[in-house]
């Protein structure tokens, strides 16, 4: 019995999972489509060619634990989130600096819910791998941002 309720834990965490980074999709889209700097319209498309990727990652692994992965979508919280950024975005006269700001912020919580998730005692080798290097480069992305927010402050 507890061996069944960690299994569903786990696909429930990696669901979690594939709803933050299908929000981040959807952000970075939306970031990537509205923004005038060329620059920043290159980092959000990185930003969101690697989601994609994260997200059939994650799909194919809830899908090999018996899981639906067809049935996951994005959080309403961050489409609320969503709805905010864009009307700070529309009436900020730097709607460059305020995407960016937006970007680092969910970055960073998202790096938090990975790290909750890797918590998990139960999670195969191969999964936790998986995980671990989702979440690098989700760090590294953070760290670009950062780093290009830095230049744009100054």
């Amino acid at each position: 019995m507890a061996e069944v309720a960690a299994h569903d834990k786990t696909v429930e965490q990696l669901k979690h999972l594939l709803s933050i980074t299908t929000d981040s999709i959807e952000g970075y889209k939306q970031s990537a489509d509205n923004s005038p700097g060329q620059e920043f319209t290159a980092l959000f498309t990185d930003y969101l060619i690697q989601r994609r990727e994260y997200a059939e990652e994650l799909k194919s692994a809830i899908n090999s634990l018996g899981g639906d992965a067809d049935k996951v979508s994005g959080g309403t919280f961050s489409a609320l989130g969503r709805l905010w950024t864009n009307i700070k975005t529309n009436i900020s006269s730097d709607a460059e600096r305020t995407a960016l700001e937006t970007c680092m912020a969910d970055e960073k919580s998202v790096i938090a819910e990975y790290e909750k998730t890797l918590e998990n005692t139960e999670l195969s080798p191969e999964l936790r791998e998986m995980l671990n290097d989702q979440k690098e480069g989700i760090e590294r992305a953070l760290t670009r941002s950062e780093q290009l927010a830095r230049v744009y402050n100054t």
